[in-house]
């Protein structure tokens, strides 16, 4: 009896021991897994955040180069430069204008008057048989006043009578035929010749067009590109005589010393 109560009793112990030790098993067990998912759940969530914080930092420099970039294409696009452009032209002239005067004397200033204009009307006439319009000639000046004795007050002696005028002459070749007719007919004095150009405005305006090139020409080699902009043209004033003067020579053909016309143009141009 008393084998069966130990027996039981040991039985009743070993079974305490063994439910024990079951559940301090268990929960040895169960704490590293639970530890071991905690663990994987933390670092997917780190990785996931860095993963975003990565993808935002490529996204700032990316937006951050493209915001350089515009700055750079903008600071490109606002440099500006300004720069005169110049141009001659040299030309052969293929016109003229006779400046000539008639001058007389005499004691009467009305006689002194109205033979000069007699003068003046027969230089007309003979100019007009060698095929010289009256279009073609301008009167400039006429002028009459007293000449005075010197040394004795304002003793009046006569008066002497003046008149200028301007002879256009469409083909050089004419020029000394001209000059034989006034001086035949009365002309006391041959001012000079005014040799020009007659389509000088179109050839103004080529001079114009090639300062532009010259400004952008310039304008390339300083900034070394090749694409700039016209932003802005102004034309200059550029002092110039588009004519040629000659004094008359009766043993020179019309054709010596005459020389060439110069056209002048200047621009200033803004590129970009």
């Amino acid at each position: 009896m008393k084998i069966k109560k130990l027996l039981f009793s040991s039985f009743i112990v070993c079974l305490v021991c063994l439910l024990i030790l079951g559940g301090v098993y268990s929960g040895v067990r169960k704490r590293p897994i639970e530890a071991r998912e905690m663990s994987h759940a933390e670092i997917i969530e780190y990785e996931e955040d860095e993963k975003l914080e990565t993808e935002d930092v490529n996204e700032n420099v990316e937006t951050s180069a493209d915001v350089a970039m515009d700055d750079k294409n903008e600071e490109v696009e606002k440099i500006s430069i300004c720069v005169f452009g110049n141009s001659k032209i040299s030309l052969s002239p293929d016109k003229a204008k006779i400046c000539a005067m008639i001058e007389n004397f005499d004691g009467d200033m009305v006689k002194a008057k109205q033979d000069n204009f007699e003068i003046f009307e027969k230089v007309i006439s003979a100019l007009k048989e060698i095929g010289i319009s009256e279009e073609d000639i301008v009167l400039d000046n006429f002028n009459c006043y007293p000449q005075h004795e010197c040394g004795h007050g304002h003793k009046i002696l006569g008066y002497e009578s003046t008149t200028r005028f301007s002879v256009n002459v469409s083909a050089l070749d004419k020029i000394k035929e001209c000059v034989s007719v006034l001086t035949e007919n009365g002309v006391t004095d041959i001012c000079n010749i005014n040799y020009k150009v007659t389509n000088i405005d179109e050839e103004y305006n080529n001079a114009l067009l090639s300062a532009v090139e010259n400004a952008k020409i310039k304008a390339t080699k300083i900034l070394g590109r090749d694409d700039l902009q016209m932003v802005k043209v102004k034309e200059e004033y550029v002092y110039s005589c588009n004519n040629l003067y000659r004094n008359y020579a009766d043993d020179l053909s019309a054709s010596d010393l005459v020389g060439k016309v110069e056209i002048e143009a200047q621009v200033l141009v803004e590129f970009n």
